[in-house]
């Protein structure tokens, strides 16, 4: 839902998911995320070629040049470590914030294929690591790494897009792929943030709630709340960590209630915090503006009418009124 709002504004990438290819460090405020030991960026000239003739110029945080030798491609998956990190261990079911190069082995058309950068677009990917939701041989790769690490695979199909590759990334069913991936951060399904409860809460108009900071919250009864023709969003808890930054991805926990029912459409909590241009979340959930992270806010949303699919968006639903409470457990 959020996501679907300001859908001008930037927002995170996906990273290589199984279904396809998606088009800065710093300490994590979350209780349950974990901020990367990052080297300092190192100079564009560094340059390490790897076991199997790759060459990767440009040290962790700086875009990477990847050059491909020009013997066959390796027929089972590679890994080799570049710059090795000092943080926490990635584990599966965490969501992993990187930055990454996508290239394929074979050049296209006499150049080489770059087909995806995270670097390029200025934002780095976020994903849920280890539980299929990304290409086979990122799960195989990046659980058990250390968050700073820089490293470099290569993935024969069966590890990449299989023998269907991805066309729209001029991917083809026989492509090997090469990555260059920095690990920058992880949140824990269960990621949370401290906060304190504000004190002055309306005493109507609100769903009836559970609201301790730092757990998920409950929507108990929505009994005799009305529906608003526009977001109304009531700010419940406090964030201490750092400011929230409208240039940046908020990392989110959400509840999701249908506002006439009371019954409870979705919850991340547990599953995997969302990622979000903050930009988009600040257009429905306007209290959480100048807040710091770890702020919990209610925000009450209209319903909507099904929209048919532009250029630049996907088709939309039609949506009933909804009850959303959003938990902000970091942000990069």
């Amino acid at each position: 839902m959020l996501a679907a709002c300001g859908s001008s504004s930037k927002s995170s990438s996906a990273g290589p998911s199984a279904a396809g290819t998606s088009a800065a460090t710093g300490t994590a405020a979350a209780t349950g995320g974990a901020a990367s030991s990052s080297p300092a960026a190192s100079g564009s000239g560094t340059a390490t070629t790897t076991d199997v003739g790759i060459k990767v110029t440009g040290g962790f945080g700086v875009k990477p040049t990847v050059t491909i030798p020009s013997k066959a491609a390796p027929t089972t998956l590679v890994k080799q470590v570049l710059t090795e990190g000092t943080g926490a261990t990635v584990a599966k079911g965490d969501t992993l914030v990187a930055n990454y190069v996508g290239q394929t082995w074979a050049p296209k058309n006499g150049k080489p294929n770059v087909f995806d950068s995270s670097f390029d677009r200025g934002n780095a990917a976020a994903f849920a690591i280890g539980v299929g939701r990304v290409i086979p041989g990122w799960d195989k790769t990046l659980v058990g790494q250390k968050l700073g690490t820089r490293l470099v695979m290569a993935l024969p199909p069966a590890e990449g897009y299989g023998s269907q590759g991805q066309s729209s990334a001029g991917i083809s069913g026989t492509d090997t792929l090469v990555f260059v991936v920095d690990l920058l951060k992880t949140f824990k399904p269960d990621a949370s943030a401290p906060g304190t409860v504000v004190s002055d809460l309306p005493a109507s108009g609100l769903p009836k709630i559970t609201n301790v900071p730092g757990k998920a919250p409950t929507i108990l009864s929505t009994a005799g709340v009305k529906a608003p023709s526009k977001p109304v969003s009531t700010l419940l808890v406090k964030g201490s960590g750092d400011k929230i930054d409208a240039t940046k991805t908020l990392v989110m926990q959400i509840v999701e209630t249908d506002l006439a029912t009371g019954k409870k459409t979705h919850s991340s909590w547990g599953q995997a915090p969302q990622t979000v241009a903050a930009q988009n979340v600040l257009t429905v959930v306007s209290k959480l503006a100048g807040q710091n992270v770890g702020s919990r806010a209610l925000v009450l949303v209209p319903a909507s009418a099904a929209t048919a699919a532009t250029a630049s968006q996907a088709a939309r639903p039609a949506s009933p009124a909804q009850v959303l409470i959003a938990d902000v457990v970091g942000e990069f």
